[in-house]
């Protein structure tokens, strides 16, 4: 599973009744998959949306990775 990322999911909100499918079986059917391609996330992301690039977004995320670490050793949590 290299290279996929897990994906946030919309609340659909409750089933219709009007099947005999639950509204968690015609959620998970109309998501589809649960995971993007590196290659996905790379082309589509929001960043890219926003003019960031890859390089600035990947600099940004392991900056900020750092300060989290760096925050909870001081907080020794």
């Amino acid at each position: 599973m290299a290279g996929l990322v897990p994906v946030e999911l919309p609340n659909h909100g409750p089933s219709d009744g009007n099947s005999g499918k639950s509204s968690k079986d015609k959620q998970e059917e109309s998501l589809g998959r649960w995971y993007m391609s590196r290659k996905e996330i790379e082309e589509h992301s929001p960043s890219r949306k926003d003019g960031i690039d890859l390089k600035k977004e990947t600099y940004l995320r392991k900056s900020y990775c750092t300060f989290l670490q760096d925050l909870g050793m001081r907080l020794k949590v």
